[in-house]
């Protein structure tokens, strides 16, 4: 049975409901702490490398040390790039595992299991690697090109002179063209995994065509489809942030009814072992970043956990948050989905929701 798209705004502005799916949100939540996990992984060995605190950096920024991006050490500062770009890749395949289900489910396939997706997501990590090794290796070679033009200047007499004369045409039109391949780049992150996923043949340069040719050919109506997903994600997360907020102290009031007081207790020492002062987890529990409209959970910065079993319920609870970011970054992957299903019929006369689903 096929889902039928409006092929306008409405198909994107459907995306939170959308995604309030338990194994989309599942997926997302697995490659997010993934993704996470690589990234603290890469970072504290960067900042043992670079001969800092670790116990110290750690009981202030716990599981989100990102306040720091810059080390003294070649070698640290090496790890931290290595890492952050395979943490940002593991995101990737979290965008990529929801979009496929989001498109099979538009083919008519509802019935995708949430483990095939992420097998298909890594079946497809050489594809959306080299996808985006190749927009850097190209960016990387006008990089270079334009230090061989510097090095042309040294020329006694007509370095400088040439570099004069070759400044507008073409060295300024090419440094145009540039940066506007960086933004395509920063805005791959969340759009090729979904051209990817779209695409039934696993080709990287067809991914690389298909999300320029998405910015190029319709970058207001990406960039609209993208902010009203932002905007509307950002809401619907906030609710759902509450919800469980509050599913939490319900599960530990009806069960204190038989079990006692200090299965609250329990909860209330366990909320304390998670990153109560990071900004991820204040920006978490507020609408949005500047309007003073949320809640908070530092009142439970005064409990201290000391038994396994409340290290356990800490993990448990902590899962529950990830998947609050989750289920916003799902948001995003279902909205760039919908949004490039539309975008592929205004631009190409394309339905996507005319092809046969995937075997599974």
């Amino acid at each position: 049975m096929e889902r039928k798209l409006h092929y306008n705004f409405i198909d994107v502005f459907k995306a939170p409901v959308e995604a309030l799916s338990a194994k989309k949100i599942l997926v997302m939540t697995f490659f997010l702490l993934m993704s996470l996990a690589l990234y603290n992984i890469f970072t504290y060995a960067s900042f043992y490398i670079n001969g800092e605190k670790i116990k110290t950096i750690f009981s202030v920024y716990t599981f989100f040390p990102f306040y720091k991006i810059y080390f003294a050490s070649t070698f640290a500062q090496i790890v931290f790039v290595v890492g952050s770009m395979a943490s940002v890749l593991m995101l990737m395949l979290g965008f990529f595992s929801v979009s496929i289900l989001e498109i099979e489910s538009i083919r008519g396939n509802k019935f995708m299991k949430p483990e095939h997706a992420i097998l298909k997501a890594f079946g497809r990590f050489k594809q959306i690697f080299l996808a985006e090794l190749g927009i850097v290796c190209f960016i990387a070679f006008i990089v270079f090109l334009f230090t061989l033009l510097g090095l042309v200047t040294r020329i006694p007499y007509i370095g400088e002179w040439i570099y004069a004369l070759l400044f507008v045409i073409p060295n300024f039109i090419v440094a145009i063209l540039t940066l506007f391949i960086i933004v395509v780049f920063l805005i791959s992150i969340i759009l090729l995994p979904t051209v990817t996923a779209a695409e039934k043949k696993g080709e990287a340069f067809q991914s690389i065509l298909e999300t320029f040719a998405t910015i190029i050919r319709q970058p207001f109506r990406w960039g609209g489809y993208t902010l009203l997903t932002l905007v509307s994600g950002k809401v619907a997360s906030f609710v759902y942030a509450y919800v469980c907020y509050r599913s939490v102290q319900f599960i530990a009031w009806t069960t204190s009814l038989s079990g006692g007081k200090q299965l609250i207790l329990m909860v209330k020492k366990s909320l304390s072992l998670l990153p109560l002062k990071s900004d991820v987890t204040f920006y978490t529990f507020q609408i949005f970043p500047g309007i003073d409209f949320s809640f908070s959970l530092a009142k439970y910065a005064k409990y201290s956990a000391s038994s396994l079993s409340e290290y356990l319920m800490a993990f448990m609870i902590f899962i529950i948050f990830a998947s609050i970011i989750g289920y916003f970054l799902t948001i995003i992957a279902v909205g760039q989905a919908r949004g490039y299903a539309v975008i592929r019929y205004l631009k190409d006369g394309y339905k996507i929701e005319n092809e046969e689903p995937q075997e599974a």
